[in-house]
């Protein structure tokens, strides 16, 4: 388990990755984060949902996560 650099909750490690902003990279972080900071990036709605098969099952797996922590 890694922290998310942008939430600071705790996730799988294979769930968590880098992000390309602008010219550089993100630290680790979860897909909940990810999908807000692009769609902010972008210009998109917030529920966007990723187009790339492993993005949306990262973000899918620590929705999960988050919602099973809130109870």
């Amino acid at each position: 388990m890694e922290k998310c650099h942008e939430c600071g909750e705790k996730f799988p490690s294979e769930i968590l990755s880098q992000m390309r902003i602008g010219g550089g990279y993100t630290d680790l972080i979860c897909g909940v984060c990810a999908l807000k900071i692009r769609n902010k990036a972008h210009g998109l709605p917030m529920d966007t949902p990723f187009q790339g098969e492993t993005a949306q099952w990262m973000y899918e797996e620590a929705l999960k996560i988050k919602q099973q922590r809130k109870g």
